[in-house]
């Protein structure tokens, strides 16, 4: 059997003794030190989080800029295009005009030398005309 004498009373004693001494220099700066650990380890954890959300919101913003971008660039090429045909067309209209008015002009040039080489050849009908009666007759008419 277990007798209770005086040294059960010491041990006791010496376990809250040490228990308090261990307590405040060892039991209780560890747990403070786990307790601070926890607490940056759930501050860094809540910044990484708030991180990655600010991330996902600029990626989101960076790639609306970036279609907003490519909008405007193909509505400015759209637009150049246009402008590039407008100009290609007033071109082509001024050029047909051009050649119009020049192939105008060579007709009106055509028809007064069509119409001055007419008159000569009447004119040189009636004196060749006038030969061959000259000739044909033997005589001189006229």
């Amino acid at each position: 059997m277990i007798s209770l004498d005086i040294s059960i009373l010491y041990q006791i004693v010496i376990f809250v003794v040490l228990w308090l001494i261990l307590s405040k220099l060892l039991f209780r700066p560890y747990l403070d030190l786990l307790e601070e650990r926890e607490r940056k380890t759930s501050g860094v954890r809540q910044d990484a989080g708030e991180l990655e959300h600010e991330g996902a919101r600029l990626k989101a913003e960076y790639e609306d800029k970036i279609t907003q971008a490519r909008s405007a660039g193909t509505a400015a090429k759209d637009a150049i295009i246009q402008a590039a045909r407008q100009e290609r067309e007033r071109l082509l209209q001024q050029a047909r005009d051009e050649a119009a008015g020049a192939l105008e002009s060579a007709r009106r040039d055509i028809e007064s030398q069509l119409e001055r080489a007419r008159s000569l050849a009447a004119a040189e009908v009636a004196g060749v005309a006038e030969d061959m009666v000259s000739k044909i007759l033997g005589r001189r008419v006229g």
